[in-house]
């Protein structure tokens, strides 16, 4: 796709500050491999960033194979310490799953940018994945959490190809994008241990499937249907063998389905307002046993994270405090240094910009900076 000749420049200009290559190059293909780095638009920067790039860079699919992610690296303003700048892998909320719902097509939710803008003034690099299958051609997976974690891990490995970063880095996530990020803190070591992976903070992390799957309202007819249940309907069956969107939803909930290939959250909370379950599903109880077990290998690893973990959840959030109260407490019974951090009167929106300050703080204790 051509450039602008401003954006060219820039581009030239940025090569300037570019690592030497490695002596020994990977495979064109390894994970991590930038396929395509541009400049980011300037509507989608965060404020302060001394460079912001788009890029898209070769990852590890959900169904193991090879696939290209797009994301966004802003650098601080300013030359980078000895070794590079210390980068924040962080995972977002979910949005929806079309093209158009990518943060590097639609920057960051005000949310998300507090948080993210507070880790660049403080000298940390910021990698945003848009995920698998957002921003680039092939379906997204929706939830699936090794292909979320590879995502995470990837972009770091990208941004050691194009810009001076630390092979240090630490996985942030929101919603979502905590669960991501958990993903990720679980997997790092394993997956990609020329990086040193310098622990976790997931932030109103999406755990807990079995419970969430068993709470009355996702299967009582009666009750408002959930705007997340559409995207189900449209991923499991790439995800799921054998699941068939016609099997448990509606006419009504089938046409759902299909916007879901194209809505993002807003207009899909618009969509189902006024809908209960009976409406969408032809029987909620049993389609959420159904998704239940398709979720059941997406729930976090319990186990003895390598690097310390903060689980921060805000005591007035739609999703209930007890589930992160629960998996931090799995976690800490399997041996892993993890601090769970309620957070009086936040919800699932006012939580960021309520602990923007305190999330700089845990980071640098991981990276042990002040």
């Amino acid at each position: 796709m051509a450039i602008s000749r401003k954006a060219a420049a820039l581009a030239a200009a940025f090569a300037l500050v570019l690592p030497a290559p490695a002596s020994a190059s990977p495979p064109p293909k390894a994970p991590g491999t930038p396929v395509r780095t541009e400049p980011l638009a300037e509507s989608l920067r965060l404020a302060g960033a001394g460079t912001s790039l788009a890029i898209r860079y070769r990852s590890t699919g959900h169904d193991g194979r090879p696939t290209v992610v797009s994301g966004t690296l802003a650098l601080p303003a300013g030359r980078p310490p000895a070794g590079g700048w210390p980068v924040v892998s962080f995972g977002h909320g979910f949005g929806g799953i079309a093209d158009a719902c990518a943060p590097s097509h639609t920057g960051p939710s005000p949310w998300e940018r507090a948080v993210q803008e507070t880790l660049l003034a403080a000298g940390y690099a910021v990698a945003v994945t848009d995920y698998e299958g957002l921003g680039t051609p092939g379906d997204s997976p929706g939830i699936d959490g090794r292909s979320e974690a590879y995502d995470l891990v990837d972009i770091v490995r990208a941004a050691r190809h194009v810009a001076p970063v630390s092979r240090n880095w630490a996985s942030v996530g929101y919603s979502m994008g905590g669960h991501a990020a958990l993903f990720a803190g679980a997997l790092a070591a394993s997956y990609a241990p020329s990086l040193r992976h310098m622990g976790t903070i997931a932030m109103a992390p999406i755990t807990q499937w079995g419970v969430q799957t068993a709470d009355p309202a996702f299967r009582d007819p009666a009750k408002p249907v959930n705007h997340t249940i559409p995207y189900n309907g449209r991923t499991m069956p790439l995800t799921t063998p054998g699941f068939r969107a016609a099997d448990w939803f509606t006419p009504k909930g089938l046409e759902l389905v299909d916007l879901a290939g194209r809505a993002c959250i807003g207009e899909m909370i618009e969509a189902v307002a006024g809908l209960t379950n009976g409406d969408v599903l032809k029987d909620p109880a049993a389609a959420t046993d159904a998704f239940g077990r398709a979720l059941a290998d997406d729930e976090i690893p319990v186990a003895r994270y390598p690097r310390p973990v903060y689980v921060v959840h805000g005591t007035e959030d739609v999703i209930p405090i007890a589930l992160s109260r629960m998996t931090a407490g799995q976690l800490r019974a399997a041996g892993t240094d993890v601090t769970f951090v309620p957070v009086e009167g936040a919800d699932h929106i006012t939580l960021l910009p309520a602990i923007a300050t305190r999330v700089r703080e845990w980071t640098d204790r991981l990276f042990r900076r002040r």
